[in-house]
């Protein structure tokens, strides 16, 4: 199993690792002690009645805590979410009805109480003008360098009638609208290829419409980045090419990323490999840029750059290194 590294400049991994591992085998000494704090609800609070399709759930932040468990119940007491948030807010849709909710915080190591219950009560309305059309799949800010079967996803308002899609393109700060698709009475919109050619921020959205009251929802947004471009080789630096290391040395190896010159620049990670024949056939380290040799001989090593959008470079040509 191939490993890959984070590589933002030239740098060998020894000092980083070492590091990485303290904080790892720390983190509950490093971490505050949050079992103590309290959480406090902002809103709804307790018999508030929300006249929407989705609840916008608020509590104060702790200082302390990373992350936040928000819990809903339904009337029957059923559990209809239980999901770990990085803010002090979340919108969630509901159906019409009783529930009950609960937040707590939480980091690596400790957590909070939860919150005393809450109760509130969702209301439908067929004016849409305050209500929100929450976004599904895909998620926010994606990265891709696929250009067909693009789906995207909502949760109904069971109170509109319709959707309308729209598709803008953002290139370089210049943003067009390629389509606009109204009337839709789905909840899932597949992108037509035609639209999504080129490499680009684009962001969908979505509306919603009731017909009786004449209404809609402002757009909800999301995007999608396009890179179909291959990242850079990257540049090998250390060791250099038929050094000569000695055996029981540990050899620190490093690269150069190399710089991204696509419209949309995905972030690049690394692929490291060493092996003892330069066919790596017989590959013996992926997981550590620092190697301590045990057995004299000749040892080759290789570097390739993927992008988060799924492009990958080639592997550089690959360098030796002399063990004595």
């Amino acid at each position: 199993m191939r490993k890959i590294f984070n590589k933002n400049m030239k740098i060998g991994l020894s000092i980083t690792s070492v590091f990485l591992i303290a904080l790892v085998s720390c983190d509950d000494v490093l971490e505050e002690d949050i079992t103590d704090d309290n959480i406090a609800i902002t809103a709804p609070l307790n018999g508030i009645t929300v006249v929407s399709n989705a609840v916008t759930f608020q509590w104060n932040a702790n200082s302390g805590s990373d992350d936040y468990r928000i819990q809903v119940n339904d009337a029957s007491n059923v559990m209809v979410l239980d999901s770990l948030v990085p803010t002090n807010s979340f919108t969630y849709p509901l159906s019409p009805g009783v529930y009950s909710w609960r937040v707590r915080g939480e980091n690596f190591a400790y957590q909070t109480a939860y919150t005393f219950p809450v109760s509130f009560t969702m209301e439908a309305s067929e004016v849409m003008t305050n209500q929100t059309v929450v976004l599904i799949t895909p998620s926010d800010n994606i990265y891709t360098n696929t250009t067909v079967g693009h789906t995207v996803t909502w949760a109904p308002i069971i109170t509109a009638d319709s959707y309308t899609f729209q598709l803008d393109k953002d290139v370089s700060g210049t943003i067009s609208t390629e389509n606009t698709i109204p009337s839709l009475t789905t909840e899932f919109h597949t992108i037509n290829s035609a639209d999504f050619s080129d490499d680009a921020i684009y962001i969908w959205k979505i509306k919603a419409l009731n017909v009786s009251t004449t209404t809609e929802t402002v757009y909800s947004t999301r995007n999608i980045l396009l890179d179909t471009q291959v990242p850079s080789l990257p540049t090998l630096t250390t060791p250099i090419d038929n050094a000569t290391e000695s055996i029981g040395n540990s050899v620190d190896f490093s690269w150069d990323i190399g710089t991204d010159t696509g419209t949309v620049k995905s972030p690049v990670t690394s692929v490291f490999q060493l092996a003892s024949d330069s066919s790596f056939t017989s590959i013996i380290n992926t997981t550590n840029q620092s190697h301590t040799f045990t057995t004299a001989g000749d040892y080759y090593w290789r570097v390739k750059n993927i992008d988060d959008a799924g492009n990958e470079s080639t592997y550089t040509t690959p360098w030796k290194i002399t063990i004595n």
